[in-house]
């Protein structure tokens, strides 16, 4: 590749780069939809993709004859230095925002339990990774291999930890909590290992009998005195820090400069002797605090989107497979993978036990803190791009065979946690022996009617709080937890359904009261206004102008609206004619939930009512309890008095019902049968006959008119 010209280079890293953003992507989708985290997908991608596999074969094309991802001989990574250098970049981002989504405040409150669980998890993953180094090596435990195979053994996967809590609703759990604490205290205590470590192989001891003990403390000293130090130095400034951030007014510009920040203090501490990868956690540790961190996440997702993967990817073109057909790497990492998983479960449940966690609580702190991920791979890759003295060669720490094992145990970690931590979660017990309160913390709740109403409260709710000058996490309707934050002041709020639930200090209780009762009257007022414009006779008016011919052929009635789905009704109130066209369709097995079915709907009507001029109505509305889009047909001979504006009894009932997700014509089905329904003459013809297939046909046949 030396030689060709500059423009031939960059022309290959593109398309490199293309290759790989395909595969993560592909990989990753697939290994979601196998319910595998999407890191295994990119990670086995990149094994594929690599050299070791696909990537150097030869391809007819200029500048790819040895392969579209060559192997690059004679280097310590086998991979282009530009490529290697996207990765590193992924690496750095990747700490940077999972730093930035360190909640502060909680990892304080259960610091003393996290402290001592991390640090139980540490000492027994770090003793026995290295005890199976000294064992298989047949060498010394200060040897940088078997010290690196126990800082491997240390990290917890924070991500995937907390997504199977999220999952379970048990991040706010005594459990859930000191498992993120102790996670974050594993990959804080595993990074300085890791600094320490490094400056061991600087330092050029490889494990001899003369072992600079002097120099090794001083590395310590100085590498837990840099990271304390500038930590330190950074929560104490972090306000000012941010206040300086906002003068580059705009999200997308203070963004950028505090990943500039998180660059400048990696290549720092990169040159002080510790990994590029401390320093950016520690920026994104420090402006966590502030509140515009969450306005920092929102603009770098893009960037974290497009490196992460790479890093993961590339990460994976490390790993030489043919090293894995060699049964001894196998079977070291098959063992090192059972150590990883005992160490952890007694590293971590044996101290939770004496910080008033009973049995089943330590259980699932232990099957918690098993997961390794992202920092595991990210130490892997360090350790196979530095070189230590072997006699006259240098060797990179971390040589194929090891590479192979670190992954194997990754792979066989990060897959055995999920089910063995969610068969603790199942478990009906609480988890601690003791329930503590938090006296500083109060509660206030609310509760709402409906999801629709609480969709209103919730946008509306963050919308006045902006207004006020605070800055929140992200949210979606698969988002439990909402933070808010304006410079020191920080809350919460927990969506559980239609249950919001504020914790907060005493200091915030006032805001938080001011926003929500100003956000119900704001909404009270809209719906008065909103039920002018919505109301049964605006919507007859409307259909009353629209032709027949405007009626949407490719909505399949007969689908929707089967031959047992019609009806005569026997009640005599609208309630009673709801309640039996939801039996009809729970008696044709088309709905998950009846009760939910009838509630979501009923919740619909007390809005705005669906009782329309003429003799009809149209319940209607999207609800969990239904498992696609159905209609059921209700005629009632006599007519039922309902709140319909003309005064005059409802002959003809169509309820409709879809589920919230389906990608259905939910809507348009509904107007489309208020079309067919839109005059007096097509009711009275509907009520006048006595066969359902007859009344059925009827709204088929008009709409292939």
């Amino acid at each position: 590749m030396e030689n060709l010209s500059v423009a031939a280079q960059i022309s290959i890293l593109a398309i490199q780069l293309g290759v790989i953003l395909f595969a993560a992507r592909f990989c990753g989708m697939a290994a979601a939809k196998m319910r595998i985290p999407s890191v295994l997908g990119e990670l086995i991608a990149g094994i594929i993709i690599g050299p070791y596999v696909l990537g150097s074969i030869p391809l007819p094309l200029h500048g790819f004859h040895g392969g579209l991802f060559p192997l690059i001989e004679g280097s310590s990574i086998p991979v282009s230095i530009p490529l290697y250098g996207l990765a590193t970049l992924g690496s750095i981002i990747l700490l940077f925002m999972s730093g930035l989504e360190t909640d502060l405040r909680m990892f304080f409150r259960y610091s003393v339990a996290g402290t001592v669980v991390g640090l139980g998890g540490v000492i027994f993953s770090f003793a026995l990774g290295a005890g199976l180094g000294m064992v298989f090596l047949k060498t010394g435990f200060m040897d940088p291999r078997c010290l690196f195979l126990g800082i491997l053994s240390t990290a917890t996967s924070v991500g995937i930890t907390a997504r199977i809590l999220s999952e379970k609703r048990k991040i706010d759990s005594p459990e859930g909590t000191t498992i993120l604490a102790a996670a974050v205290i594993d990959d804080v205590l595993g990074i300085i290992c890791l600094a320490v470590v490094m400056g061991i192989v600087a330092a050029g001891n490889t494990g001899s009998s003369a072992i600079a003990w002097g120099k090794i403390g001083f590395i310590a000293i100085k590498s837990f005195g840099i990271w304390l130090g500038i930590t330190a130095i950074g929560l104490f400034f972090a306000h000012k820090v941010a206040s300086f951030l906002k003068i580059f007014k705009g999200s997308v510009n203070f963004s950028v400069m505090a990943f500039g920040l998180a660059m400048l203090l990696a290549g720092f501490f990169e040159q002080a002797g510790l990994a590029m990868i401390v320093g950016a956690y520690v920026m994104g540790l420090c402006l966590s605090k502030t509140d515009i961190a969450f306005s920092i996440q929102r603009p770098m997702t893009p960037l974290y989107n497009f490196l992460v993967p790479v890093f993961f990817v590339v990460m994976g073109m490390l790993v030489d497979v043919r090293v894995m057909s060699d049964p001894t790497v196998l079977k070291l990492g098959l063992i090192y993978s059972a150590l990883a998983i005992i160490a952890k479960i007694v590293g971590c449940a044996l101290p939770a036990i004496f910080m008033n966690f009973n049995s089943i609580g330590a259980l699932r702190i232990g099957a918690g803190m098993i997961p390794r991920g992202e920092v595991a791979l990210i130490i892997a890759g360090i350790g196979a791009t530095t070189m230590m003295n072997s006699g006259a060669n240098k060797v990179p720490i971390i040589n194929a065979e090891l590479f192979g094992v670190a992954i194997i145990m990754t792979l066989v970690t990060t897959l055995a946690a999920p089910p063995i931590l969610s068969a603790m979660l199942a478990i009906k017990k609480k988890g601690v022996k003791v329930e503590k309160e938090d006296s500083e913390q109060l509660h206030t709740e609310y509760e709402f009617p409906s999801d629709i109403i609480r969709e209103f409260i919730l946008r509306d709710m963050i919308s006045n709080f902006r207004k006020e000058g605070f800055r929140h996490s992200g949210f979606s309707s698969n988002d439990c937890i909402i933070t808010f934050r304006k410079e020191a002041t920080t809350f919460s709020l927990t969506v559980e359904g239609n249950h919001f639930t504020f914790e907060s200090d005493d200091r915030e209780l006032a805001i938080i009261k001011a926003v929500m009762y100003e956000t119900i009257v704001g909404l009270h007022q809209s719906l008065s206004r909103l039920k002018e414009l919505a109301s049964p006779e605006r919507m007859d008016q409307v259909l009353s102008n629209v032709k027949n011919n405007s009626i949407d052929k490719s909505i399949k009635v007969e689908k929707i609206i089967s031959p047992s789905s019609v009806i005569f009704l026997k009640g005599s109130t609208k309630q009673q004619a709801f309640e039996e066209l939801v039996d009809v369709l729970d008696n044709e097995h088309k709905l998950a939930d009846k009760k939910m079915c009838l509630n979501d709907v009923m919740a619909r009507e007390e809005i705005v009512s669906t009782c329309m001029p003429g003799g009809i109505a149209l319940p209607h509305g999207r609800t969990d309890g239904a498992k696609e889009l159905v209609s059921a047909i209700g005629i009632s001979k006599n007519g039922i008095v309902c709140d319909a504006p003309d005064g005059k009894p409802t002959h003809v009932f169509v309820l409709s019902v879809c589920a919230k997700d389906a990608h259905a014509p939910y809507l348009r089905f509904v107007a489309q049968i208020a079309q067919v329904l839109n005059n007096e003459s097509a009711v009275n013809n509907i009520c006048a006959m006595d066969d359902p297939a007859e009344i059925r046909e009827t709204f088929i046949r008009r709409k292939e008119k």
